[in-house]
């Protein structure tokens, strides 16, 4: 259960990156939405075990695997973002 709340966290963020810098090309957006569940699931598998919250084998929602998904998902799209906007075209 806490696996595909950190794979729509993850897929919503991506997404509403994508609203909030315009992208217009499917790549883009693509990109985006692979990155935030990425990083969501990463960091939900990193910082549950450090923090001691709700693995992903848990059955039960859990608000700081939620979190731990956000920051992770936020965290990555931030790195993808700035390496496509500063890379020489």
């Amino acid at each position: 259960m806490n696996a595909m709340i950190w794979l729509v966290v993850g897929g919503l963020l991506g997404w509403l990156s994508c609203v909030e810098l315009g992208a217009s090309r499917w790549t883009d957006r693509l990109l985006n939405v692979a990155a935030g569940a990425c990083g969501a699931l990463a960091a939900g598998l990193l910082l549950s075990r450090a923090f001691g919250s709700d693995f992903i084998h848990s059955s039960e929602f859990s608000v700081a695997s939620l979190v731990e998904a956000a920051f992770g998902a936020i965290v990555l799209l931030v790195l993808v973002n700035l390496y496509r906007l500063t890379r020489v075209p």
